[in-house]
């Protein structure tokens, strides 16, 4: 390949590597966890349930075994409770694989057609978070350097 194109891609791949992990760590749980966020604002007025979030998950969501009741709370809950642990980074891969899950639940019993076009970017996002952990943007960071001495 001639020197003209080698010199220029090196420039940008050295640009590119050159971005902090950490950074693009933040960003991937600050993304995944706005997504959770948003999703849990719908159920909700204020720290109640929305009128409506249990028909919701009586008439469309229908998940079996688990009563409409409880998989709406939990949901509510789970959805802002994950969230908040992602953004500030504590127990992050515990918050990662929690979503996780609730992503497969969505996926395999509530909207399956949906995986290419939203499910499968949620899951590659925690899935960051789950095998690499926050970053050293993170509580979780400060935690295992207080504790690594």
């Amino acid at each position: 390949m001639p020197n003209i194109f080698v010199k220029p891609v090196k420039a940008v791949n050295d640009l590119l590597g050159a971005i902090p992990d950490s950074l693009v760590r933040l960003f991937v749980r600050m993304t995944v966890a706005h997504v959770f966020w948003a999703s849990g604002q719908t159920k909700v007025e204020g720290f109640a349930l929305r009128s409506g979030t249990v028909d919701l998950f009586r008439d469309e969501y229908a998940l079996p075994l688990i009563p409409p009741e409880i998989a709406a709370t939990a949901a509510a809950v789970a959805e802002h409770a994950l969230p908040l642990l992602l953004v500030v980074g504590l127990a992050s891969r515990l918050a990662a694989s929690g979503l996780f899950v609730m992503t497969m639940v969505i996926q395999f019993l509530v909207y399956p057609e949906a995986w290419w076009a939203q499910h499968s970017l949620w899951a590659a996002l925690l899935l960051v978070v789950m095998a690499g952990g926050p970053g050293r943007l993170s509580i979780d960071h400060l935690i295992a350097r207080r504790f690594a001495s």
